[in-house]
């Protein structure tokens, strides 16, 4: 491990686990001191107007403003240090990239903000008899946003720095023999990996547990909220866990099982295609249709091998799969027929 990467990992584990946990833990102690304070039940939501419109149990406050950045806080780290390993798992592993540097500056911004509209919403309610009579605090979520902006800035740039180092070399893929009319169609398919299955089930169980405890309290509009934004993670969930992928003389067409999202590259803007090996979390963030920080788009489902389409001036796309070798050959040989365009037909011998 190169003496940038070890302070790149020492400034993720400051910045996105040791001070957003210093954060959590010390608004949260504030908030178990002010709690006996608060009326029963507290009001614990606001829709903008002057009067809160949501009441519930006081304790809501610490369960929600410890439970959601503790979860957040541990998700991040893992997911980064996992998908960085040192030594990495392969010699292609990657040993460091701007998407950890990102989500450690993304976990001290949460962390802030959480703590903030946590302690104004407590503290508001602090020796009222009826939380009804509690003021707006709408100003204070608007402060909380500009907080986690700015921390979540200063996040970023107290990390140093490192170039991204793609996982693997490209290599490029020789053109497959095709005769001057021979039809030729590749297909492959891929589906999520297994770890990135294990996080989306976290995900999911996360935001089941969130929406049934918010069902519990009873707050019609946090209620609808959560569940729509459930709804709205299986759906995606759903689209974004296995994919089909088309070669052909159209060109490039990767489609969801579900029929959307669907990615169609034409033969005529296709430049180049290649094979790659790609890491979806340490390169993209995260598993599924995604853009990565260098602009690259891509459908990644797993580590390793995919087909790299460089088109319409240096746009990249990516799509792992199985045998990408071939699929990448195949998109070659069509390319380089249409550029030399029909073939004449030769006079008769003789």
């Amino acid at each position: 491990m190169t003496p940038e990467i070890r302070r790149a990992r020492r400034a993720f584990i400051w910045v996105g686990v040791v001070l957003p946990a210093v954060i959590t833990v010390l608004s949260t102690l504030v908030v178990l001191i002010w709690l006996p304070q608060l009326p029963d039940p507290a009001a614990t939501h606001w829709s903008g107007g002057a009067a809160p419109d949501g009441f519930g149990p006081a304790w809501t406050y610490p369960a929600i403003g410890f439970g959601v950045p503790a979860v957040a806080i541990v998700l991040i780290a893992v997911l980064v240090l996992l998908s960085h390993r040192i030594p990495p798992r392969s010699p292609d592993g990657p040993q460091w990239s701007p998407t950890a540097r990102f989500l450690g500056a993304l976990s001290l911004g949460l962390s802030s903000m959480m703590s903030v509209t946590t302690l104004v919403s407590v503290g508001v309610q602090r020796g009222l008899a009826d939380a009804a009579d509690a003021p707006d605090i709408t100003p204070w979520v608007f402060a909380g946003l500009g907080l986690m902006l700015a921390l979540g800035l200063l996040g970023w740039f107290l990390q140093p720095a490192v170039p991204a180092d793609p996982v693997g070399a490209d290599t490029d893929a020789a053109p497959l023999p095709l005769a001057g009319d021979e039809r030729a169609v590749w297909y492959g398919s891929v589906a999520i990996a297994r770890s990135g299955q294990i996080v989306l089930g976290i995900a999911l169980v996360v935001m089941l547990i969130g929406t049934a405890a918010v069902v519990a309290i009873g707050d019609p509009s946090a209620m609808w909220i959560m569940i729509g934004t459930t709804l709205l993670l299986i759906v995606a969930a759903a689209a974004g866990v296995a994919f089909r992928v088309r070669v052909s003389a159209e060109g490039l067409r990767v489609r969801s099982v579900l029929g959307w999202p669907t990615t169609r590259i034409r033969l005529e803007s296709i430049e180049k295609a290649e094979v790659v090996t790609v890491s979806p979390f340490a390169e993209f963030g995260g598993w599924g249709w995604r853009i990565a920080v260098d602009g690259r788009r891509g459908v990644v489902l797993r580590t390793g091998e995919a087909l790299q389409v460089i088109h319409g001036g240096g746009r990249i796309f990516v799509v792992t799969v199985d045998d990408a070798a071939t699929a990448a050959g195949l998109l070659n040989a069509l390319r380089e027929r249409a550029a030399a365009g029909p073939r004449r037909p030769q006079p008769p011998m003789g």
